[in-house]
């Protein structure tokens, strides 16, 4: 991916954004000198800059969820948002990761070293690396979601928005306790409570927890059995404390976990790309066979429902050269159900997540106020998965016919393989092609926050704040960190290699012989330093230094002037650990250990400044006017490592800037029945980070965008009782300056090329299609100097520069920036790129939008009991999921529809809840995973979850 214009030239720009939260009918107070009536709206009250404001009187675009608003939205955890806020999207990713984005900005890179676009934050402090999006929320005050840049009041910066979760305090004085049980299909159970206890009358003690059990999703037709089940719990311990009138503090613990048979991605899907055997008229025969298919070709994901040609894979292409298969292992039909997978093991997912936290806050005087926030974040995670989600369908070869004696290929093939078994330290004994994949690691943070508040009663005011974060992740020693491909055909290779002395890889490879029980725990028989799979390990650390604040000054009664500032120092450290696949002991004396160090310190300051005006207007209550001019950054990082000895992409890959420019208007009129906020927003975006699969690693490049849209917010009480609610979100996104090689259509169509495989790495290229029907036809031929299999040289350059020797010269082709490029008839290149001028960003749906209604009847027959109906429509228009936005990267608009009942009774503190989420069970694909050339180019999908519906009593005391 390149773009055509210098990216380091950037401009000081960003924008501040504007935003009511969807909020039921509980979430919004009686104002105190109001009429005796429902149709009353109160501002809700959130800390965004780190003081408590009225939602509408905050210049930010922020959506503010309480908790019984996240009840009674049905917001269960961080992917539901989606659902809430305008111009958000949301997918899981494929290396156990997920993708939040707000106005189509989030983390598009895969490297240990990319920071969050939108940052995920708990009670202010800047979570790297957490399991939000996993967990479930329990005891949580509010959530706050702030759309657009954010880095002078925040810790960490982000370019795309924050999400805050604000936890529940200890309260003083007073005994506290809830409990909430549900029971749903699947299975479904789930448990929360909470007890708040006080101790004395200047100190108290808040626990809280929650657990999560439910049946699989999918159902795995190999086994029998259904997986992507849930097996979660959590807690959370605060210690909250006032000795005296201007000290206070808490200290916090919380602890997650899950060990389940969660997947990381959905079902494979491909349009097979079959075996050529023919080219230009030209029969392809024999060896010469192996370069033809890719494994997949492009079509839309609706059309895409065969199975991966195993020829045009890695695995499957050395099962062919060793003998173990004889061409496509996959030939049955696919199974046409997104939600049944074909695993030959069951899956495993293990997290685990323990962070501390400690705020105190000191007054000083009567104006000021120091608070000093510490954290310490603990998480490690494992995952193990069927790489194909596919079962084979030819068995290996069985040779054991063959006499002993009448050919020594057979009688090593037998002794390897007998009867076509391949006996693999890491998967077992089994004559049928299998692959596996593990990703994981566990990370360590610390951090240490100091802000300082004014509160003059004068014009102007502060916000000033410092931060330290010092943090690392992936230890190579830990056998279950990094990301791992384990398949049989790689062992029996290797196996194969070591036979004959080393003569395929230039020497021996020795294989992960450390635990071979076969007794189907992968976790437990890899070593991780074996050369017999794949593993990627990118051991890292961070070290970050910021100052960030704003000033606010008064002009008038009505106008108020910011502007913020902020110095980032990012210091960023990769060990380079090349991966040791097929390396002979002599090329690599020791496999998992550092060759070298990467480093990378990136510096920037970055800020914001705007107005914000408060008129006294005779058609509204109250108006909020504001226009921003901000400048958003996100560091750079280090790409994950190459096979050793390669040089295949850039060892580091740039920041990310952004100048945006915001108008919006808050509005409440109708004698405060009713709200309207608009907010306009314009992005001008340098060096976006895209990530692309090479050579079986995420190597991530830079791309420049135009951003712009528009969301429309509004709330309605038109009756006593009632509350109608709608969000609208529209959004634009145009790629810049930007060409890229599509490894779906390396030939960008021209028909005077064609793409090959090459034998040795499984990775593609391209050559003139003149070159290779000439060398096809001289095989054909039986020209001298020519045999079968001889194109397999092709991609590795075996004829590059022989052109003249075949009566052949130069080619040409014009490139995505226009450019004529000329090259030999026989040299094989990348490919041809493609001019993505206009296209859109991955995850940016033009069009979300929201309509939700609520009635409330009171006093159910002269009772304490109160009745809820509340329902919940969300669209979302269809998307792509890479940047070249060809047919397969399209994914579907789709609704969803909520329904719930609620029975609350305030006075006894019971409540019943019946809900039914996704009614209609739409079968939603969020996100689309393009695998790399020597994986054969499928794609892995991500699901929404199907129809769930179920039964919640809770209580209060």
């Amino acid at each position: 991916m390149t773009r055509k214009t210098d990216s380091k030239t950037v401009l000081f720009a960003s924008a501040s954004a504007l935003a009511i939260g969807l909020l039921g009918q509980g979430a919004w107070a009686q104002e105190t000198d109001a009429p005796e009536s429902t149709r009353t709206l109160a501002t809700v009250t959130v800390t965004t800059q780190k003081m408590e404001q009225s939602i509408q009187d905050v210049p930010i675009a922020v959506s503010a969820f309480d908790e019984d608003a996240i009840n009674r939205l049905q917001l269960t955890g961080g992917a539901d948002l989606v659902k809430a806020v305008p111009n958000v999207s949301f997918t899981k990713g494929n290396f156990t990761g997920s993708n939040f984005k707000i106005r189509g900005i989030g983390n598009d890179a895969v490297a240990q070293s990319s920071d969050a676009g939108v940052g995920i934050h708990q009670n202010d402090v800047p979570l790297g690396a957490n399991f939000l999006f996993e967990q479930e929320y329990f005891d949580i005050e509010r959530v706050e979601v702030l759309r657009g840049p954010q880095g002078t009041l925040y810790g960490r910066n982000s370019t795309g928005g924050v999400v805050n979760i604000i936890t529940r305090k200890p309260v003083f004085g007073e005994f506290q306790a809830d409990a909430a049980l549900t029971y749903g299909n699947y299975n479904t159970i789930k448990a929360q409570g909470m007890v708040n206890v006080p101790v004395g009358e200047k100190v108290a003690l808040r626990v809280a927890g929650a657990i999560t059990q439910r049946d699989g999703f999918t159902d795995n037709t190999v086994t029998g059995s259904d997986v992507d089940g849930r097996d979660l719990w959590s807690m959370r311990a605060t210690l909250g404390f006032e000795p005296s009138d201007n000290f206070r503090g808490w200290l916090s613990y919380e602890h997650f976990e899950e060990d389940d048979n969660r997947i990381r991605a959905g079902k494979q899907l491909c349009k097979k790309d079959p075996t050529r055997t023919s080219f230009a008229g030209i029969d392809i025969t024999g060896l010469d066979l192996l370069v033809t298919s890719l494994g997949c070709q492009d079509a839309p994901l609706g059309q895409s429902n065969d199975r991966v040609n195993s020829a045009g894979t890695l695995g499957g292409g050395l099962a062919i050269a060793t003998g173990l298969l004889s061409g496509d292992a996959f030939t049955a039909p696919l199974d046409r159900n997104l939600r049944n997978i074909e695993s030959a093991l069951e899956p495993v997912y293990q997290a685990t997540q323990d962070l501390y936290t400690l705020k105190l806050e000191l007054d000083i005087g009567d104006s000021l106020k120091l608070t000093s926030l510490t954290s310490r974040n603990e998480t490690d995670q494992v995952s193990v998965d069927d790489y194909n989600k596919i079962a084979p369908t030819v068995a290996f070869n069985d040779l054991s016919g063959i006499p002993a004696g009448l050919s020594p290929a057979a009688d090593l093939y037998n002794a390897l393989f007998p009867g076509g078994f391949v006996n693999d330290p890491q998967l077992g004994v089994s004559n049928i092609f299998r692959t596996f994949d593990i990703s994981g690691g566990a990370t360590e943070t610390t951090t240490q926050e100091f802000r300082l508040q004014s509160d003059y009663e004068g014009p102007f005011n502060f916000n000033l704040g410092l931060i330290y974060v010092d943090g690392e992740a992936i230890d190579p020693q830990d056998n279950q960190a990094g990301y791992y491909v384990l398949s049989n055909s790689l062992t029996a290779l290797t196996q194969f290699n070591n036979a004959i002395g080393g003569g395929i890889f230039g020497g021996i490879t020795p294989l992960d012989e450390s635990n071979p029980d076969d007794d189907g725990n992968i976790l437990n028989s890899t070593e991780g330093f074996g050369r017999n799979y794949f593993r990627s390990l990118s051991p890292y650390r961070l070290e970050s230094k910021a100052f960030f604040g704003e000033g606010y000054y008064d002009i008038s009664d009505t106008l108020k002037f910011t502007l913020g500032l902020r110095y980032t120092n990012d210091e960023k450290e990769q060990d380079i650990v090349p991966s040791a696949l097929f390396t002979p002991v002599a090329a690599l004396p020791e496999a998992g250990v550092p060759i070298g160090v990467l480093k990378a310190d990136f510096q920037e300051t970055t800020g914001r400044i705007g107005l914000d005006w408060s008129p006294t207007l005779g058609a509204t209550d109250d108006t909020l006017v504001y226009a921003f001019y901000s400048k958003g950054y996100k560091g750079g990082g280090l790409n994950p490592p190459q096979p050793a000895g390669a040089n295949l992409f850039p060892q580091t890959f740039e920041p990310e800037f952004v100048d945006a420019f915001e108008l919006g208007t808050k509005n409440t009129f109708a004698n405060n029945t009713q709200s309207l906020n608009v907010t306009g927003f314009y992005y001008d975006y340098q060096g976006y980070q895209i990530t692309q699969i090479v050579n079986r690693t995420s190597a991530n490049f830079n791309v420049d965008a135009k951003i712009s849209g528009l969301e429309v917010e509004y709330l309605w009480t038109p009756a006593d009782n009632w509350l109608l609610t709608a969000n609208l979100g529209l959004l634009k996104s145009e790629l810049q300056g930007t060409t890229g090689i599509d490894v779906l259509d390396r030939t960008n169509g021209n028909s005077d090329f064609v793409t090959l495989k090459n034998a040795s790495t499984y990775s593609n290229c391209v050559v003139s299609a003149q070159g290779y029907a000439t060398i096809l036809g001289g095989i054909a031929a039986g020209a001298p100097g020519l045999a079968n299999g001889d194109t397999r040289g092709l991609c590795a350059g075996a004829f590059a520069g022989a052109e003249s020797l075949f009566g052949l010269g130069d080619v040409t082709y014009v490139d995505g920036n226009g450019v004529t490029q000329t090259i030999g008839a026989l040299t094989p290149f990348d490919g041809i790129s493609k001019d993505l001028d206009g296209n859109k960003l991955p995850g940016t749906p033009e069009m979300t939008l929201n309509l939700a209604a609520e009635y409330t009847f009171n006093s159910l027959r002269d009772s304490n009991w109160d009745m809820t109906v509340r329902g919940d429509f969300y669209y979302q228009a269809d998307s792509y999921s890479r940047v070249f936005n060809t047919q397969r990267d399209e994914l579907d608009s789709w609704t969803n529809l909520n329904l719930s009942v609620v029975l609350a009774n305030a006075e006894s503190g019971w409540g019943v809840e019946a809900f039914a989420k996704n009614i209609t069970d739409e079968e939603v694909i969020t996100g689309a995973y393009l695998t790399d050339d020597s994986s054969g180019l499928f794609t892995n999908i991500f699901l929404t979850e199907p129809a769930l519906y179920g039964i919640t009593v809770r209580k209060s005391w």
